[in-house]
């Protein structure tokens, strides 16, 4: 969950201090018509941009006392519209903000660790996204209260391929695993892993339609082999127990 409240939030050590970006944006915005300078609040917080009664009103820059900045429209004293979070060189959100509060497209970028383009709702991930982790994987998808859930596709950076439903950020329900080797599993999917009735097929052709419980072959189900003999009974972990 990403909030506007960034209290205690800790910014890279490589990006500019509080003074250098107090500065920088002075400068920038001191360019623009019926901005006003620097408002050093209450709270440590600073703002440049304009205001109407008194309220943060129109464009402007709210720096707080950590370092992070938020840049973009305002309205009564709230931001609104489209609107840049920038909490370090390395994280930022950036999209529509409603009341101070992530809503509608938005992307959110954490060089550290993934990419979110996508639906906000309430600050949290809701809807449609598409989320890029750094070691390559990549989500496409339903979101619900910042969780993958719902119908969605997940490219593993091994190479694996998985359509189907999600529930709580894991493979849960019905969907079709793709393996870079050829092999393919259509069925049931608990705890992200193979669990409940399906049919795994392999490279050569051979099948395998029954039971799994954490990717194996236990219960009721039948072995085809490519050549046509079949082997049908109760499996145990893996192996054929008895017709």
């Amino acid at each position: 969950m990403y909030t506007l409240c960034t209290e205690g939030r800790t910014i890279n050590s490589e990006s500019l201090d509080l003074s250098e970006k107090v500065t920088m944006r002075s400068e920038t915005l001191m360019k623009k018509d019926k901005l006003d300078n620097a408002i050093v609040l209450e709270d440590g917080l600073v703002y440049i941009g304009e205001m109407q009664n008194d309220e943060r009103h129109g464009y402007g820059i709210l720096i707080y006392p950590n370092g992070s900045i938020l840049e973009g429209n305002w309205i009564n004293g709230k931001a609104n519209g489209i609107c840049k979070l920038q909490y370090s060189q390395d994280e930022y959100y950036q999209g529509n903000i409603l009341n101070n509060r992530f809503q509608g497209y938005g992307e959110y970028v954490n060089n550290n660790s993934s990419i979110y383009k996508g639906q906000w709702e309430n600050n949290e991930k809701h809807g449609y996204g598409e989320e890029y982790f750094k070691n390559g994987s990549i989500y496409c998808g339903n979101f619900i209260r910042g969780m993958r859930e719902g119908e969605g596709v997940y490219l593993s950076s091994n190479g694996s391929k998985y359509e189907g439903q999600f529930k709580c950020n894991m493979m849960e329900g019905d969907g079709i695993m793709f393996w870079g080797d050829g092999s393919t599993y259509k069925g049931q999917f608990q705890n992200n892993d193979i669990n409940g009735y399906g049919v795994y097929t392999y490279p050569d052709g051979s099948y395998y339609e029954g039971y799994f419980i954490n990717g194996k072959r236990n219960g009721i189900g039948s072995l085809i082999r490519y050549d046509g003999y079949e082997v049908s009974g109760e499996w145990e972990e893996d192996k054929f127990y008895k017709n």
